[in-house]
């Protein structure tokens, strides 16, 4: 080889890893921005160089990963762990994409492979702690997830997914506690935030819910289910105005959501709105014809603007589908007396009665049936069953 060939190979090489390393750097500064398509486009650029380079894969398949592309990244997570001698941090990620694609064996296996060879690794505890919870083993779930928070007590994420399980079984106490911890590690931690004010708002604890709700958004998290709640929230706290606003927003987000739909309907009929809530609930029979609590809504919001009949048609498709719901046959008993349906009301009010002598509700409206028939001596002992004078 001449000298001339020697230096052109030299050079060469040069050229490759100045390339490489401008590729990467592009790749990351296009990830950090959020735009991973196009740290997906350098990063390929990037593998054509060096095709047998782990972190390269590695890096491309944790992107995919961000996007949803679980095939892909895995593709890609399956080179890294190959090419890298099965590298703790290649097998780690690649066992979380096999537990997103519901592959919960392979992950199980990867991750005992990493606890074997690393068995103080967090991360690695961490992910078993979500296998095993997907798995139903709840459990020993959990103890994984302390496990991992033990040996790291500033794994946020962890502490998340604690809280998280504790929640969704109803332990508030040991969730909040979760959230707490997880926030001393990072008090700007906005799914934290959220999720210590969601475990507030369980409590029926609005003012401290509204406090880490409103947090959560200072620090940037714009989600429909942030919205709702502050909605929820401020609903119960007597600020309709703010409540509406926040449905409003939740509803922007997620145009179709039944919850916050619901719930926007609902602060309408606080404000005396009964025609926009009827247009509301009327979006959601369309979603569900057979959820009787919004049949009952809607009768009810149609009784409000003197729409008996109508009224007193969607009480009867409730009460079908939830023919022991004591509040729907409340409500219908008394839409029938407003109507002037007297004898059917009576039917109604003595079904109720009979399944519970002490309703007092129930008396009532038929107090003021027997009082509206002139039957005033039924009336004052109905009357007095409704004061619980008898």
């Amino acid at each position: 080889m001449s000298e001339n060939e020697k230096k052109f190979v030299v050079s060469n090489t040069i050229y490759q890893k100045i390339v490489k390393f401008l590729y990467i750097g592009m790749s990351a500064i296009s990830n950090l921005r959020g735009d991973y398509l196009e740290s997906i486009k350098k990063l390929k650029q990037t593998i054509k160089l060096e095709p047998n380079n782990p972190e390269l894969h590695w890096k491309l398949g944790t992107i995919y990963l961000k996007l949803l592309d679980t095939k892909n990244a895995l593709i890609h997570l399956k080179i890294a762990a190959n090419l890298g001698n099965k590298k703790t941090k290649y097998l780690l990620w690649l066992s979380s994409a096999e537990n997103s694609v519901g592959n919960v064996d392979n992950s199980y296996n990867l991750i005992q492979e990493v606890l074997k060879n690393n068995p103080i690794s967090s991360e690695a505890w961490y992910i078993k702690g979500e296998i095993l919870i997907n798995k139903g083993l709840i459990k020993e779930g959990i103890e994984a997830l302390k496990k991992a928070v033990d040996i790291d007590p500033h794994n946020v994420n962890c502490w998340n997914e604690l809280g998280c399980v504790y929640l969704e079984n109803n332990e508030i106490l040991n969730a909040l506690e979760s959230f707490t911890n997880g926030l001393k590690a990072n008090h700007k931690e906005p799914t934290l935030l959220f999720n210590t004010g969601l475990a507030y708002l369980k409590l029926e604890n609005y003012i401290m819910s509204l406090d880490y709700l409103e947090k959560a958004k200072k620090h940037k998290l714009n989600c429909p289910e942030l919205y709702n709640a502050l909605g929820l929230c401020y609903s119960k706290t007597g600020n309709l105005e703010v409540a509406e606003i926040n449905y409003q927003k939740a509803l922007e987000l997620f145009p179709e959501n039944p919850e916050t739909i619901c719930n926007l309907a609902a602060i309408k009929g606080k404000k005396h709105l009964f025609r926009d809530a009827i247009k509301l609930y009327e979006q959601l029979i369309k979603l569900n014809e057979y959820d009787a609590t919004i049949l009952n809504n809607i009768a009810w919001c149609l009784e409000q603007t003197n729409n008996l009949d109508d009224a007193i048609k969607y009480y009867y498709r409730a009460l079908a589908i939830e023919p022991s719901n004591v509040m729907i046959r409340l409500n219908l008993s008394e839409c029938l007396y407003l109507k002037g349906y007297l004898t059917e009301a009576i039917e109604h009010l003595e079904q109720i009665l009979e399944e519970n002598s002490k309703n007092q509700k129930a008396w009532g409206i038929l107090g003021n049936i027997y009082d509206k028939s002139k039957l005033h001596a039924k009336a004052i002992d109905c009357f007095n069953k409704a004061l619980g004078l008898e």
